[in-house]
């Protein structure tokens, strides 16, 4: 250990800082030069959670302790039940698992000289998935992502047993805020989805925002997720279906899953959810306006409070998650295992977004990797809108006392 008496000048004073300052950059691996260029992505070898169990999450489970993830993944299931969701890649033989990492590394490269080699030209412009953009984007991640999001995106850094919600693990290919109207399972974020998180961070959670990076760091950065991402989920549906023995040639398996994934990213890029004009804008006059507003947020109330449709009238389900407005959720399993609560509404704590959009787009769609179901083929969109005016009244007691909201009484 270093040790230093108190000193008298600045001299003194570099020389005992020094070394700490060199070995905290070591540590941090924030130096300029890269990776080693003979460093490989890890092989995957934690299980994969293959489906999200059915029952909710044993209420006295509860969130680990601190530094108990990744070994509490299906915490509080039966052993045999954990078996049924789960693929654990020990189970790939030797021949399969060499042929999988020298395929996996001859597409999508090194960490030191990443590469997307997925047969689309287009996308490969559209996304911005070109070496030299991915390599700048490597050296961002690796000074500002590594510690808590992992090497090759596992979610598994250094500091991700530490926060909760832990950081998103991209090799599943599920990112859960997203702004296009595919299919759940199929859905893709944007890159601009990704870019709004990069930019504003995630409300609640240890994600911070990265605004003050160069625009150009974000892009590069942004492309680099979807570089893990791509490569992630390929990795994940290979062992899955080699260990289930659906399929037996790794390259074509390859193949097979690399053409479905980049039509799911390049689907996602021209889907974007476009809500129909705000209602409340077409009203000329403030009379009009509050009007509408204060009819707008009680069938809001409505549908949103409704256990299920009486009559004439809907029920958007959100009751069935959002036990007590969310003041009394129960705990879930999400598609990586990890047990969550859905958000209690009350506090005006938004991750996917607080802007009205944002919240049309969440309802709309819902949310990827959760229960979060959408609500589109159910509501139409001035329904969605209802229920978006009511969700920006909740959390605000003198809002809801002005618009008549009261969270105890049955809605109408």
């Amino acid at each position: 250990m270093i040790a230093c008496w108190p000193v008298r000048n600045a001299s003194r004073t570099l020389f005992c800082t020094a070394p700490w300052l060199l070995l905290a950059t070591l540590l941090t691996g924030c130096d300029l030069d890269g990776y080693p260029e003979d460093l490989r992505y890890p092989p995957r070898t934690d299980v994969l959670v293959v489906d999200k169990p059915k029952v909710d999450a044993p209420r006295e489970q509860g969130f680990e302790r601190p530094g108990e993830f990744p070994k509490v993944i299906l915490a509080g299931l039966p052993e045999k039940e954990k078996e049924q969701l789960t693929i654990d890649p020990a189970n790939l033989k030797d021949d399969q698992r060499n042929v999988l990492e020298d395929e996996l590394t001859k597409r999508f490269g090194t960490p030191a000289a990443p590469r997307a080699d997925i047969g689309d030209a287009a996308l490969v412009a559209q996304l911005k998935l070109d070496d030299d953009t991915l390599r700048r984007g490597s050296t961002v991640y690796r000074q500002q992502c590594l510690h808590c999001h992992g090497l090759s995106g596992d979610g598994r850094g250094a500091t991700a047993p530490w926060v909760n919600p832990h950081p998103r693990d991209y090799r599943q290919g599920v990112f859960k805020f997203t702004s296009s109207s595919q299919d759940e399972g199929r859905r893709k974020p944007r890159k601009e989805d990704l870019l709004r998180t990069l930019r504003e961070g995630i409300e609640g959670t240890s994600m911070p925002s990265f605004r003050l990076l160069p625009e150009d760091d974000l892009e590069a950065l942004a492309s680099y997720v979807i570089h893990l991402s791509m490569r992630g989920e390929i990795e994940f549906q290979v062992i899955r279906a080699l260990v289930k023995g659906e399929e037996s040639n790794v390259p074509e398996t390859i193949s097979a899953y690399l053409e479905l994934i980049r039509g799911n990213w390049q689907g996602a890029q021209t889907s974007l959810i476009k809500p129909p004009t705000y209602p409340g804008d077409t009203l000329k006059t403030e009379e009009e306006r509050d009007k509408y507003l204060r009819e707008s947020i009680a069938r809001g109330l409505g549908l949103f409070a409704r256990a299920q449709a009486e009559g004439n009238l809907k029920s958007a389900g959100c009751l069935g998650c959002h036990s007590d407005f969310g003041r009394q959720s129960a705990y879930k399993y999400d598609a990586w295992g990890t047990i969550v609560k859905p958000a209690d509404l009350t506090t005006g704590v938004y991750r996917g977004g607080r802007r009205p959009v944002d919240l049309y787009w969440r309802i709309h769609s819902g949310i990827n990797g959760v229960t979060m179901p959408a609500s589109s083929s159910s509501l139409t969109p001035e329904e969605v809108w209802d229920v978006v005016n009511f969700l920006q009244v909740l959390p605000y007691p003198k809002m809801r006392e002005k618009y008549g909201i009261k969270l105890e009484q049955p809605p109408k």
